[in-house]
């Protein structure tokens, strides 16, 4: 029987270069470096730049700057280069942080930029997954430090951005960085997609396969009540058959007793089988006799008159039990349904049914599959058989061979056979 098992949750699939592959093993890392290289720059840049422009805000009239000034700078350089470690969790808030402190610091150099470039990047591919909302945040917050830098930039001093040219170039830039991470966060988005639509394909792969496999062990349910239904019909007349012959001799009287004790058991059986049966929901199947291995030859004559060409070897005595006689018309049945759907003109279909030690049955054919290939997929008529074999301690293996399919379905000997 073939095993059915739910799949663990699919994880994105690894980036293929090695610097993307340890980007997305080790972000923290990266962003602690990232960090740590940022700040070290920024405070160089701020201890490197003692001449202030005239009018730049701190700055005394020798070309020097206050103090509290310089101490605000180093102050807005490490809080700013700090935010950026929380920059995938919450990239809105750091990309307000960073970017107040970039347009801040404008006036005093270009170190804060880099810092706005990467928030800006983060405000791209780092927010939530909700596409639309998520979107219209980042347009709108990037058009608000849009709006801040020309003003900036076009304010008329030389100090800042050095002129509008600069400033329309550093925007385009900043423009360019967000719609690099907006790309990869809906690359992300889409891929992730694609996975989820594949886990939910194969959820229904498996939940078709145990419906399939369900619906075939209640056919096979109902057929085995209707042999036991049978079965305990035939010993209920033969004891009421008895018990009259017997008739109401003292002689006999106990085996008349045992008699109608054995009928009347039957009868309750046979009752509870078909309360059983109406279970199922199909009441009628309980009255109609089920095949057995004598009615296989009109079974290969249907198929011969649909162009299989089947031929049949026998051997040996069949078991006398009707549920291994309806397993082994069954299996025969499947096999040849299989060899005339699937096989490419076979030119040859033997079933060879070998009785002399428990059931052996091989069904072989000499046709090529079908350019679809279905057949090589185990289907319902596989599983059935499968659970025919196992209720009888069996096994039943299908297969492609050099040149076609072939069936086997073997049973033990069972108990009370002379087989």
């Amino acid at each position: 029987m073939s095993a059915v098992s739910s799949s663990s949750p699919r994880k994105l699939p690894r980036p293929s270069g090695r610097i993307g592959r340890v980007v997305a093993a080790h972000p923290r890392t990266i962003d602690a470096i990232l960090v740590g290289l940022l700040v070290a720059i920024w405070l160089l840049a701020i201890a490197q730049d003692d001449h202030a422009l005239p009018g730049t805000v701190g700055s005394n009239a020798d070309g020097s700057y206050q103090v509290w000034i310089v101490v605000v700078r180093y102050l807005t350089a490490v809080i700013s280069c700090t935010a950026l470690l929380f920059r995938r969790k919450h990239p809105i808030i750091v990309f307000a942080v960073v970017a107040a402190i970039g347009v801040f610091s404008l006036t005093y150099g270009w170190a804060g930029i880099a810092a706005t470039a990467i928030a800006v990047y983060s405000l791209g591919a780092h927010q939530s997954d909700r596409a639309v909302r998520a979107a219209r945040i980042a347009q709108l917050a990037f058009a608000a430090l849009a709006v801040v830098v020309l003003v900036y930039g076009f304010s008329g001093q030389p100090q800042v951005l050095g002129g509008p040219g600069n400033t329309l170039f550093v925007l385009v830039v900043l423009f360019a960085i967000l719609a690099v991470g907006i790309s990869i966060r809906e690359r992300r988005l889409y891929v992730s997609a694609l996975l989820s639509h594949a886990e939910s394909l194969e959820r229904e792969q498996e939940q078709s396969a145990k419906l399939a496999v369900a619906d075939e062990r209640e056919h096979i349910a109902r057929e085995m009540h209707d042999v036991i239904a049978h079965g305990l019909t035939v010993m209920v007349r033969l004891a009421d058959g008895a018990r009259s012959r017997l008739g109401g001799t003292r002689e006999f009287a106990d085996v008349s007793r045992a008699v109608e004790h054995i009928a009347d058991t039957g009868r309750r059986s046979l009752s509870d089988t078909r309360r059983m049966l109406s279970v199922l929901g199909d009441e009628d199947a309980s009255r109609e006799p089920q095949p057995t291995v004598e009615q296989i030859p009109a079974l290969v004559d249907d198929f011969l008159h649909a162009g299989l060409p089947v031929t049949v070897q026998r051997k040996g005595t069949p078991p006398s039990s009707p549920g291994i006689q309806l397993a082994v018309y069954r299996t025969v049945q499947e096999a040849l349904t299989n060899a005339l759907k699937h096989a490419d003109s076979p030119t040859a279909v033997n079933v060879d049914m070998d009785f002399t030690t428990g059931c052996a049955i091989t069904v072989t054919d000499n046709g090529r599959l079908h350019p679809t290939g279905d057949a090589v997929e185990p289907g319902r008529g596989l599983a059935g058989m499968r659970q025919r074999a196992a209720i009888f301690g069996g096994e039943a293996i299908a297969g492609p061979t050099g040149s076609g399919w072939s069936i086997r379905f073997t049973l033990p000997p069972q108990e009370g056979d002379g087989a």
